[in-house]
């Protein structure tokens, strides 16, 4: 056991890539339609939260949708991952809270969310392991 908790040490530091590659496509599948094509996506992504009585729900979409794009990036490429960690997990309490429980929404439509909060908490805590930019590739 000793020998492969060895070379287990030795990749240690590549495993939160994982993590930021899953999370990165699914920000950007979530979010990234919305955020480039803001005249289309921002309205329909602001009359949902209107119905959920969000308050200021063009601006909360305009943020959410730009958070989750850019946080997507920075995922990607391990920049500043930790400062995004930060809105990228205010922004998915906010959905879990207000966008899936308070609707009374079902675990498996709320497990995306609870994942990327699990994520960029998780993140925001160990940083973004290798490759990346942070830690000088």
């Amino acid at each position: 056991m000793q020998l492969q908790t060895g070379k287990l040490q030795r990749v240690k530091a590549y495993a939160p890539f994982l993590l930021r590659v899953v999370c990165a496509w699914k920000l950007y599948d979530a979010a990234g339609h919305t955020a480039l094509h803001p005249a289309e996506g921002i309205p329909g992504y602001a009359d949902w939260l209107a119905t959920l009585h969000f308050p200021f729900p063009t601006l909360a979409a305009i943020l959410s949708a730009y958070t989750e794009f850019l946080g997507a990036i920075s995922l990607l490429l391990g920049w500043k991952t930790r400062w995004f960690c930060i809105p990228l997990a205010i922004n998915f309490i906010l959905a879990v809270l207000a966008g899936h429980w308070a609707i009374g929404d079902s675990f498996t439509n709320t497990f995306p969310a609870l994942i990327l909060l699990a994520t960029s908490l998780f993140l925001f805590i160990n940083g973004p392991g290798k490759p990346s930019i942070d830690e000088g590739i």
